[in-house]
């Protein structure tokens, strides 16, 4: 159905031989790609009273063969319900104290309540702890039911599997409050070496389900830059995020249809328009922008029609720099990002533009976007700054009226440079011709000796030099013009032929 699906078989595979090639034992954090394709919790903290199940299903398209429907179906107990926003992000925490603790090595996993609050970064509060103790016991009462939906790694397949995320949980309240009120007492009577801290040990627990740690075990696992997941604010932006690292493998590009991409992978209700659609996704969107995960695009460019409430929408991973409002620009590029925000472009896209474009290509869809301004042009009538940013990212061709126009220009200017370049040398000429008659005059002037004594300096300089009077004579006026300016007497010899005479031996 869309561009990712056609493509997410060959990606989860890709990460496969990528985990394998590194080894599971590599530093950082870690998501399964299973839990990041479909949402397995609502986007709120609160599910509608009497609501236990939700349904995402997409179509995966095969190079052969009918699509494939592939279909989530989760469902919550009647005593603790659906999961909740806080619950998928506790369940992320839990994959990391997995790695933490055993390395995947394990399917029971011992924990603390402040070991997981602090890795989470919430409150050391009452508040925090009741809030995990809720969230372990709605997982394990929750069903998840994957059809065509679940990765099996070793198989290489798209397979149906039904279980639960967690089998057991068990907490340790009391046994932690004895624990600590044993601790404070008896610290007091150990060495500072044998002193027990004050956080408790972890002495609750959780045993993941056979499906789920069979996944951990094969390696489907990406990596998950936990700080900037948990730095973003919304949850609709860190489901959107962790879909979105998934499928940004190997692309830089993806687009998708705009309902199977909102309904089935970041949760949003399926009863919402397009257009209440695009208004629910704007703040997960300018988040990720202005965190640099993702390209700003205009909406122009982000949704794009394709028939009667159809759309697409497009991602472009954004660059590196997720600094770019404190970079520091160059008068040329700050000229840039100043004149295309002049001209109704968004400052930070205005930045990236200049930052990822040639800047002889902006400079000149910037002269176009004037030109069609000028003339009125209705391609820029309704949103120009988009047209002039899309014309960039894309490369429009320049219309045909503005190049006949540049050329008559280029021709003109051509002109006119030919004609003062005419005026220049004519009076060079003018000037060289005024300059050498002056010359000869006042070489005319000179004595016999004296014309002989450059003459003979010339001909001992170049003797390569035959006597031909039009080699000879501009080389000894340029000497009369250096002795003159340094105000040095005329040297004299014994007189001899005068050069400029007529003489039988000159050729």
């Amino acid at each position: 159905m869309t561009n990712g699906s056609q493509l997410d078989s060959r990606h989860n595979t890709g990460y496969h031989a990528r985990e394998i090639a590194e080894d599971i034992t590599e530093t950082g954090y870690k998501d399964e790609l299973n839990l990041a394709e479909f949402p397995i919790a609502a986007l709120a903290d609160r599910v509608p009273h009497g609501q236990l199940s939700m349904v995402f299903e997409d179509q995966l398209e095969q190079r052969e063969g009918p699509p494939i429907v592939r279909r989530l179906t989760i469902t919550g107990s009647p005593k603790n319900g659906l999961p909740t926003a806080l619950d998928d992000e506790i369940m992320v925490g839990l994959i990391q104290l997995t790695k933490r603790r055993n390395n995947f090595t394990d399917p029971k996993v011992t924990f603390s309540r402040y070991e997981l609050i602090e890795l989470l970064g919430w409150p050391q509060s009452g508040t925090s702890y009741q809030r995990i103790e809720e969230a372990l016991y709605r997982w394990v009462g929750v069903v998840l039911m994957y059809e065509n939906a679940w990765w099996d790694n070793t198989a290489k397949s798209w397979v149906d599997e039904t279980f639960h995320i967690l089998d057991n949980v068990t907490l340790y309240d009391r046994e932690r409050r004895k624990l600590a009120g044993r601790t404070m007492a008896s610290n007091s009577k150990r060495s500072p070496d044998q002193r027990v801290g004050n956080a408790p040990l972890p002495l609750s627990s959780f045993r993941w389900n056979e499906v789920i740690f069979r996944s951990f075990q094969a390696g489907n696992l990406k990596q998950l830059d936990l700080e900037f997941y948990l730095g973003l604010r919304l949850p609709t932006t860190k489901r959107m995020f962790r879909f979105l690292d998934k499928r940004f493998y190997r692309r830089e590009r993806i687009d998708f249809d705009l309902k199977t991409f909102a309904y089935s992978h970041i949760g949003l209700s399926p009863s919402y328009a397009p257009t209440e659609l695009k208004r629910r996704l704007k703040p997960a969107l300018e988040e990720l922008e202005e965190k640099g995960f993702l390209e700003p695009l205009l909406a122009e460019e982000r949704y794009s029609y394709k028939s009667k409430g159809q759309w697409r929408i497009l991602f472009i991973r954004g660059s590196n720099d997720r600094d770019i409002e404190t970079t520091e620009y160059n008068t040329e590029s700050a000229n840039l990002i100043s004149s295309l925000v002049e001209r109704g472009v968004n400052n930070r896209i205005a930045k990236t533009l200049v930052n990822r474009g040639v800047h002889s290509r902006i400079r000149t869809k910037i002269e176009v976007y004037d030109w069609l301004i000028q003339n009125g042009d209705k391609r820029i009538s309704k949103n120009g700054a988009g047209f002039l940013v899309t014309s960039i990212r894309s490369d429009y061709g320049d219309p045909s009226e503005y190049l006949a126009k540049a050329d008559r220009v280029v021709t003109e200017r051509s002109k006119t440079d030919a004609e003062q370049k005419r005026k220049v040398e004519e009076s060079i000429t003018k000037d060289q011709v005024l300059k050498d008659a002056v010359l000869k005059v006042k070489w005319d002037a000179l004595s016999s000796s004296q014309r002989e004594a450059i003459t003979a300096k010339i001909r001992m300089e170049h003797p390569g030099l035959k006597r031909w009077k039009a080699m000879i004579e501009p080389l000894c006026l340029a000497e009369l013009e250096r002795v003159l300016s340094l105000g040095k007497p005329i040297p004299s010899i014994a007189s001899q032929a005068v050069l400029f005479e007529e003489d039988s031996g000159m050729e």
